[in-house]
């Protein structure tokens, strides 16, 4: 199994979650057990991790904190950071844009509605045109991280590569577009991949124990992905792969580990030897080391 790790590997969703340093929103809908930087480096199989800011983190102080402590504490780690477009957001001065900048943060998130469908994107695109003519985004090269509804996606198609301004933009998209394994079989399934296409576009092949209890059945999924779009693959573990289905303000029952190594086996048989380094090594490196 260890044969599928190397030094050069990227794990490009990675949480850390310390609620004695950094106290959780009291407005959050789940709370996660806490995963603090001690826990992640030393679960992690990866040299090259991506920290995401989750969205119960009050505010960017936390993933702040990280990023500067993984520099000093944890220099073997060479990390990037992809922060929460909340409503923060727009308190950020350009000097503070540019600290976060040199932290290694690259990405903003937006997090929609888990598991719902709405037709009404506009508010959606007005954000990302505004991100668009950013200074984080015109100067600082930055762009967008999604979580949203697999259908969600398909709407923003057209304006994510038509629009000038979010045509600009780096995309990923997180946990392959929320899909689930019987939408291979969707007429609008060509529509993501198209959107998987365009230039400088992203999609994490995380969280797949979400998508299916077995997640062999998104085997298919992954392998069209792989084929149609091999530039556009990353890889993340979702460590520490908290239960946002467990709603309210205690902790969920500990769940059964999820083997971030079995997982990503199960993958690497799914593709070929240049698919799974494209994934792992080559993707990722265009997508974060800038």
């Amino acid at each position: 199994m260890d044969d599928i790790i190397c030094d050069n590997m990227w794990d490009t969703h990675i949480h850390c979650l310390d609620p004695v340093r950094y106290p959780f929103k009291t407005t959050r809908l789940y709370t996660p057990l806490p995963a603090p930087l001690e826990e992640l480096v030393k679960n992690s199989i990866a040299k090259n991790i991506v920290l995401v800011q989750a969205s119960v983190e009050d505010g960017h102080s936390a993933l702040i904190g990280h990023l500067d402590r993984i520099r000093t504490e944890y220099p073997e780690i060479f990390v990037r950071g992809i922060i929460s477009l909340n409503e923060d957001w727009d308190t950020l001065t350009n000097a503070k844009l540019d600290t976060l900048h040199e932290l290694g943060v690259r990405y903003v998130r937006i997090h929609g509605t888990l598991g719902s469908d709405f037709n009404d994107i506009s508010d959606l695109k007005n954000t990302i045109k505004t991100f668009a003519c950013s200074y984080a985004a015109q100067r600082l090269g930055w762009g967008i991280s999604a979580q949203l509804p697999f259908t969600t996606w398909l709407l923003l198609k057209s304006f994510l590569c038509e629009d000038p301004g979010a045509l600009q933009l780096p995309v990923i998209i997180d946990h392959v577009g929320c899909s689930s394994p019987e939408l291979i079989e969707s007429p609008n399934f060509e529509d993501f991949i198209t959107l998987l296409q365009r230039r400088n576009t992203h999609v994490k092949i995380s969280s797949l124990y979400r998508r299916d209890k077995s997640i062999s059945k998104m085997k298919a999924i992954i392998q069209k992905l792989a084929t149609c779009a091999p530039a556009s693959l990353l890889w993340g573990s979702d460590w520490p792969h908290v239960n946002s289905s467990y709603q309210g303000n205690d902790a969920p029952p500990i769940p059964e580990a999820v083997d971030a190594k079995k997982e990503l086996l199960t993958i690497q048989s799914w593709l070929s030897e240049e698919q799974f380094t494209a994934m792992l090594v080559d993707n990722p490196k265009r997508a974060f080391v800038n």
